[in-house]
């Protein structure tokens, strides 16, 4: 940049007045220091190189100041999300704590009342397991909200064996109940009472298997029981 050019954008007069913007005024005392004999050329007045002598020798200069860091838009947007999942969080943990409250209190009042619920109704149900490799029928045992008391009679009149084995799994393999050593009637039945309440809704697997009498046992027959809600 030569003195015409300086001189057509009036920058020494803008200067002086205050007038430039801070990156003109700091090009402006870039271009002089690093120009000592610019200012002569232009004829400056004693006053600009005083004022540029005393900036070299205080070491100030014009700087743009940087924004404070809460101005800054990134950092506002983070503070809103954040702001916005402390929220939620806060919110999350009301409901949580009041679910929780909620379900110690019902657990509480079950165990007063205590596992089994007094069966509302009886029933007798006559069930024909399968026999091994046919496809098992689902009987319904009753409803844990409303438990009956339900006698099952498991029809073994086609096989020979008087001594049974029965074994009771919920549909996930856990195992429910084993009965050994049990004999049918006359009738040719092998009969069981049950409070439904005692079962988990859900599905269970009834397997029966004949037992000599070294409590060897052969699969005889096999039959699903489910358990309603209500």
């Amino acid at each position: 940049m030569d003195v015409k050019v300086i001189e057509q954008k009036q920058f020494a007069e803008r200067y002086l007045f205050g007038r430039l913007t801070p990156p003109e005024a700091k090009f402006f005392e870039q271009l002089v220091r690093k120009s000592p004999e610019l200012a002569e050329r232009m004829g400056l007045p004693g006053a600009l190189q005083r004022t540029m002598r005393l900036l070299d020798e205080t070491g100030t200069e014009w700087r743009e100041s940087a924004p404070k860091l809460w101005h800054k838009p990134w950092v506002a947007g983070g503070l809103a999300v954040a702001t916005a999942v402390l929220l939620v969080l806060s919110l999350t943990l009301a409901l949580g704590k009041h679910a929780l409250a909620a379900r110690y209190e019902t657990l509480r009042g079950e165990a007063d009342r205590g596992l089994l619920l007094a069966p509302t109704r009886s029933q007798t149900l006559r069930l024909t397991p399968a026999r091994p490799g046919d496809e098992p029928q689902t009987f319904v045992l009753g409803t844990r909200a409303s438990p009956t008391l339900a006698e099952l009679r498991f029809d073994l009149g086609y096989v020979k064996a008087n001594l049974y084995r029965v074994i009771i799994r919920r549909d996930d393999g856990t195992y429910w109940g084993r009965f050994d050593n049990q004999l049918r009637d006359s009738n040719g039945e092998l009969r069981f009472g049950f409070n439904s309440g005692a079962f988990a809704v859900g599905h269970y697997d009834v397997e029966i298997d004949a037992v000599n009498l070294r409590g060897d046992g052969d699969p005889v027959g096999r039959l699903r029981l489910r358990v309603d809600p209500r």
